[in-house]
């Protein structure tokens, strides 16, 4: 009686496990699709496309069209203060000679850093990662140099301006930029336990990128391609005086003046990677490369001028010039409409450089070299605002 009991328990606890395992099985199978739908909605955070709004990118929660899609258009303005230096891969200023212990130095030209500017603007357009900007580059730099001669030392300048001399060189640069650009955003939200987990992300809680968890994200990484067009006018200028060294009055005896010229226009290709730090994002240090290349032409012109009158020695030619750019920063992001920036950056601008060569035995012209570099480098501060 007690085993026909016994087994009758036994029956109904495997009919009632038989039951439950369907059952079980069915929720486990939605739990997992309701994870799965959860990742893919969480994944979906990692394109600007499903965005709201994007702090980290400059995007507002109020801007033009704001309800075009649900994503903002916004205007972009900025202004930049540079402090830069000229530097050519050769300008040659002099060569002094020791006629007693045998041997020859050449000098180069050493350029100062100047104050210089760029300012642009444009639109962050309505895709969340999105904008077309326009850039205006202006960049100076200028240099002076002077020799004298002495007993056992002697002073060989370009173009036979020889003995006691003085020069003064400068250099101008202007380019317009027009360029479209797209930001991706890459690697795990900012403060959060894994990959896709927005509502552990100080950023999201708060609602700055967006509204609450699900609106918006912080990316930790983010890079940024762009392409778009280039003109640009180069100019510099070279000029070297000879005076008198016995004169009560300073008296010229020859100079010589070369310049160059430059119009330019082509296409323009960038990449940028930019990482955030702390959990909202509100600092960030990057690298950028830029590269050009320009199709226009070059104007070479020197006037020596002494006594017996003025010689000219001109060329004139179409250039192909390769230009690139490298910038290395750090930005504040001060909200949603604001961010500073500071770095340093350098430039170099093929073809363009002071390019008369010398022969060795006379100290004097021999030809031009076409593979001298105009180069850039210096620091910069920049402030960009947005509406």
């Amino acid at each position: 009686m007690k085993l026909a009991t016994w087994g009758s328990a036994a029956l109904a606890v495997c009919l009632a496990m038989g039951g439950a395992a369907p059952l079980l099985a069915q929720q486990s199978g939605s739990i997992a699709a309701s994870s799965m739908a959860s990742e893919m909605e969480d994944s979906n955070y990692g394109s600007y496309d499903s965005c709201n709004t994007c702090s980290t990118g400059g995007y507002g929660a109020d801007g033009l069209l704001g309800g075009l899609g649900d994503r903002n258009m916004q205007l972009v303005f900025g202004a930049e203060y540079i402090y830069a230096q000229a530097t050519f891969s050769e300008a040659l200023a002099y060569v002094e000679q020791n006629a007693i212990e045998g041997g020859e130095t050449w000098h180069q030209i050493d350029f100062d850093y100047n104050s210089s500017y760029s300012f642009y603007g444009g639109l962050y357009l309505p895709d969340c990662g999105g904008s077309v900007i326009f850039d205006y580059t202006r960049m100076t730099s200028d240099g002076d140099y002077a020799a004298s001669e002495s007993t056992g030392i002697d002073i060989f300048g370009p173009f036979e301006i020889d003995g006691n001399i003085e020069g003064h060189a400068d250099v101008d640069l202007n380019s317009y930029d027009l360029s479209f650009a797209k930001t991706i955003p890459l690697g795990c939200l900012l403060g959060a336990a894994g990959c896709g987990d927005s509502c552990d992300d100080t950023c999201c809680d708060d609602g700055s990128c967006g509204a609450g968890c699900g609106g918006g994200w912080c990316p930790a990484w983010d890079i940024t391609w762009s392409g778009g067009i280039r003109y640009a006018n180069v100019g510099w200028g070279n000029q070297i005086t000879a005076f008198d060294p016995f004169a009560n009055v300073p008296t010229v005896i020859d100079s010589a003046n070369t310049t160059l010229d430059f119009d330019g226009f082509g296409g323009r290709v960038g990449l940028m990677g930019r990482r955030y730090i702390g959990k909202r994002g509100l600092f960030s240090v990057y690298g950028r490369g830029d590269w050009s290349l320009l199709f226009g032409n070059v104007d070479i012109e020197t006037i020596v001028t002494n006594q017996a009158g003025s010689a000219f020695l001109r060329t004139s030619n179409d250039i192909t010039v390769p230009v690139t750019e490298i910038e290395l920063g750090a930005s504040a992001h001060l909200g949603q409409h604001a961010t500073l920036s500071a770095g340093y950056f350098w430039s170099a601008w093929h073809d363009l450089g002071m390019s008369p060569e010398y022969a060795f035995d006379q100290f004097q012209i021999s030809h031009y070299d076409d593979a001298n570099i105009l180069g850039w480098n210096g620091l910069f501060g920049r402030v960009e605002v947005a509406f």
